[in-house]
């Protein structure tokens, strides 16, 4: 015999009304006793609002975004009505509460034993979990229903969720930690439209994602006197009646630092055991287009002159933001260069393009007053921003990276040769 009831908001104490944020059940789905209906939220925190009896959900009356009072009617449920004797009902009771008791303890030992494991690919139907696991899965973006519970009656905890991650980024068969998204109806406060990623956009987005997620960034930063460096380019430019670029002459000096620091010019193996040095170097730059971000490289930056160097910039730049770049001129770079020296901002945090173990951000230039003695001198100071692979560079060689690169900067003579040279 079976019987349809309403279940009804219960007190929520000096609250009088709550957003329901999550739904966690199905029209037809079967629940049983204490398994959680819906989430609700409050400021201060969130709650769960179980089923008070097994059955099945016949009809779900709230949806996501509703504000629910105590009493109000939330989901009507069929229950099975069972004739037991008085006796032998509170004896079944009895034994029930005991063998439940007895389970969760096992289930508890289980699992001070056990660290929780996370199958691949793994769908769950049925999601159980409380308020501050559910908090946690949100803030980190995770989709409870791809994890396993291993907590009573496959309740989801903490550690499921560390598995869970920990799996994502061990696994061969993904390509690093995929990102999710809450589902929100943004319509609720206001007007909105909706469009498209491109496929550029998409990639980047995965490439960038991927990069961040599996390489341990850091980034150290400094502020390079360029002063003579901007000097002897106008001197130059106006000798050769030419314009180059101050992005050529940071290339050249990029080269010959990293011939002084090989680790910043190598590549892990994809065990991750070794790691290769690279003889040649291939400078990438990072060039704004409509699309986005497109980096083609310079092949052999450090046979080329700093005219040549100009020159191919413009060429790479003038291609990339006509879409005509070829796939050698994307591929093969060993170290990379983001500039946003002509838009603003100062030092921030370039993400590493793998297979590379490092690139460096360039800022906005800024004029800084010094005291030599009683004279006050204006010197240009250019903001750089090395963020690395920690896995192949630690802090001591990053930072005597950019210490050079400055020194490199202010070798004027070498500079000067340099932009002559075939």
């Amino acid at each position: 015999m079976s019987d349809i009831s309403q279940i009804n908001i219960p007190d929520l104490g000096d609250v009088d009304e709550v957003e329901v944020i999550e739904v966690c059940v199905e029209v037809g789905q079967k629940v049983e006793s204490e398994d959680s209906i819906m989430i609700l939220e409050t400021d201060k925190a969130a709650m769960e609002i179980p089923a008070s009896a097994d059955g099945v959900v016949k009809n779900i009356l709230i949806k996501v975004g509703d504000m629910v009072k105590e009493g109000m009617p939330f989901v009507e449920l069929e229950t099975i009505i069972n004739k037991v004797p008085q006796e032998n009902k509170q004896t079944k009771n009895e034994d029930n509460d005991l063998a439940q008791s007895e389970k969760i303890t096992s289930q508890e030992n289980i699992e001070l034993k056990k660290k929780p494991t996370q199958p691949v690919n793994f769908k769950n139907t049925s999601v159980h979990s409380g308020p501050a696991t559910r908090k946690l899965a949100r803030e980190f973006g995770i989709d409870l229903s791809q994890v396993k519970g291993s907590g009573p009656k496959g309740r989801i905890i903490k550690e499921d969720l560390h598995a869970f991650v920990s799996s994502k980024l061990n696994s061969k068969d993904q390509e690093g930690f995929q990102h999710s998204q809450p589902d929100i109806d943004y319509s609720k406060w206001g007007d909105i439209s909706i469009e498209k990623l491109s496929k550029f956009q998409k990639t980047a987005s995965k490439n960038l994602h991927t990069s961040w997620i599996n390489i341990p960034h850091v980034t150290q930063h400094n502020d390079s006197d360029i002063t003579d460096l901007l000097e002897l380019r106008s001197d130059l430019n106006k000798k050769h009646k030419t314009k180059v670029s101050p992005l050529a002459f940071i290339i050249k000096a990029t080269v010959e630092t990293l011939k002084l620091f090989p680790m910043m010019n190598t590549s892990l193996t994809s065990d991750l055991e070794s790691f290769v040095i690279k003889e040649y170097f291939n400078i990438g730059i990072a060039v704004d287009t409509p699309e986005g971000l497109i980096v083609p490289n310079i092949k052999d930056a450090e046979k080329k002159s700093i005219l040549e160097i100009s020159d191919e910039v413009m060429s790479l730049a003038k291609l990339a933001k006509e879409r005509k770049l070829k796939v050698d001129q994307l591929k093969g770079a060993t170290f990379t260069i983001s500039s946003l020296s002509g838009i603003g901002g100062k030092y921030f945090t370039p993400i590493i393009n793998p297979p590379e173990v490092a690139i460096l951000g360039l800022s906005k230039t800024f004029d800084h007053l010094l005291l030599d003695g009683e004279k006050v001198l204006n010197k240009k100071y250019l903001p750089v921003s090395l963020s690395y692979d920690h896995r192949v560079i630690n802090g001591a060689y990053a930072a005597k990276y950019v210490t050079e690169f400055s020194n490199q900067l202010k070798q004027i003579n070498f500079l000067k040769e340099s932009f002559n040279e075939s």
